[in-house]
């Protein structure tokens, strides 16, 4: 980038973040979406980081009117415990949220090796979400928070949200007809929304969270049927669940089209991802796949924890691509900075900004607390056969560490993004002062663990 385009940038990133008038923010959190999930080639050096099979136009739109990241992540491999970090910038190690809410007892802790801990069932009400950050410094903006919550804790409205759907779960949306996922009355409520606050002058935070693509697997007949007669892909071949992605898409292209129609568009950043990878299976029937990436949500390897990220806004070059490695908890100071209060964030965030990045062509470094990224999910998913385990990403390096019998294993993502060559045994230096790194962490946060039966 030249200096006079550097210079335009920080101009515009200025112009959003306090000095002109305040930004509106729409962030978009898809559940369960996998990073090979759409039509959105992720990587635009691999041909495989693309669904072969799915239609996802407007998230084309979305990644050509903006910037795509080859190496964005959920901050955890579950929902609750993602969907928390985003609101706090905080990891959910350190917050003791290691599984989805609710889960304590049953299968997924009886009858294993190790016992894993419990872990906190609720936002906790002393933490700053979010739309509490910016209604007390910038009390202009209006909040929402529409869709999946699954945080509970009185739901959005005790949290921030001036309007919002309740303390939502997967329940609300195992919904077929008249409407699949709730996908289209989720999208009608967030329009209206953005109406009011055009008619208004109001800048505005908006969180769209839908249902799609968390299993069960709901979408309308005729998009079902248009999936049916296109040719299936070798990855992806489940006709109701490409429909339901595409359905997903069509929500995003209203929410575009809205911003568009009521000019909005060019003090409006628009922010997607998804909550965490894909699932394999709805029950015996194989419904989706992460390939080439191992693994699928509630695991640590690349499949349950590599998502898609695309943002579009002021400063933001189309068409743009980062390969800095990031992750959701990142997009709470980036926020921030957006609307001019980073100054005010608390000490123990752990994202970092992602705001100069993106308005420098997605080139730069990222200095965040503790350093490396970690993932650390100390629980079995029985269905998906996951025991105890943890990751952590230093540069091209991922350790992954299993509790049950201390095995750490260590991958090269640069030529190995399939995690199939396990490095630690050639490159036993770099190994050790991964996992070193990684148990310093968790220690230092006091992450909730697994420990093995007496």
């Amino acid at each position: 980038m030249d200096t006079a385009r550097i210079l335009g940038a920080a101009a515009a990133l200025c112009a959003a973040s306090g000095a002109g008038a305040q930004p509106n923010i729409v962030l978009v959190l898809a559940d369960d979406l996998s990073w090979v999930g759409t039509s959105v080639q992720m990587d635009p050096q691999r041909p495989d980081s693309r669904s072969d099979y799915h239609s996802t136009p407007a998230l084309e739109r979305l990644a050509s009117e903006g910037m795509r990241f080859t190496d964005a992540y959920a901050p955890h491999p579950n929902c609750s415990p993602t969907r928390l970090a985003i609101q706090t910038g905080k990891t959910p190690a350190q917050l003791g949220m290691t599984d989805i809410i609710n889960r304590g007892s049953g299968p997924f802790y009886e009858g294993h090796p190790m016992i894993p801990p419990q872990h906190i069932n609720h936002i906790p009400h002393r933490e700053v979400t979010i739309a509490e950050l910016l209604k007390e410094h910038r009390p202009g903006y209006v909040t929402a928070h529409f869709g999946k919550w699954h945080l509970a804790g009185g739901g959005p409205g005790r949290h921030g949200y001036d309007q919002h759907s309740g303390a939502t779960s997967n329940r609300e949306g195992g919904t077929s007809a008249p409407d699949p996922k709730r996908t289209v009355s989720v999208t009608t409520r967030a329009l209206d929304f953005l109406r009011h606050r055009r008619d208004a002058g109001e800048p505005f935070f908006l969180q769209i969270s839908y249902y799609a693509v968390h299993l069960g697997i709901h979408a309308f007949d005729r998009t079902i049927a248009e999936f049916e007669a296109k040719p299936k892909g070798e990855r992806h071949n489940h006709a109701a669940h490409a429909a339901m992605t595409h359905e997903l898409d069509e929500g995003v292209g209203r929410i575009l089209d809205a911003l568009d129609s009521l000019d909005l568009k060019e003090n409006t950043f628009v922010v997607f991802t998804s909550d965490n990878g894909s699932y394999h299976h709805s029950g015996d029937t194989r419904v989706s796949s992460n390939a080439p990436l191992r693994g699928q949500k509630a695991s640590t390897w690349e499949g349950g924890i590599r998502v898609p990220l695309l943002v579009r806004g002021p400063g933001i070059d189309p068409g743009s691509v980062s390969r800095v490695p990031v992750t959701g908890t990142d997009l709470y100071p980036t926020i921030a900075e957006w609307a001019g209060v980073r100054a005010e964030l608390d000490p123990d965030i752990e994202g970092a900004s992602l705001a100069r990045l993106l308005a420098n062509g997605g080139k730069g470094t990222l200095t965040r607390r503790f350093g490396p990224l970690v993932w650390h999910f100390p629980h079995y998913q029985v269905p998906k056969k996951t025991k105890p385990m943890s990751s952590l990403r230093d540069g091209n390096w991922k350790l992954v560490k299993f509790y049950d019998t201390g095995d750490a294993q260590l991958y090269d993502l640069a030529t190995d993004l399939g995690e199939s060559d396990d490095l630690s045994a050639d490159k036993p230096g770099i190994a050790k002062r991964l996992e070193e790194a990684l148990d310093s962490y968790l220690a230092a946060v006091g992450a909730p663990m697994a420990r093995h039966r007496n």
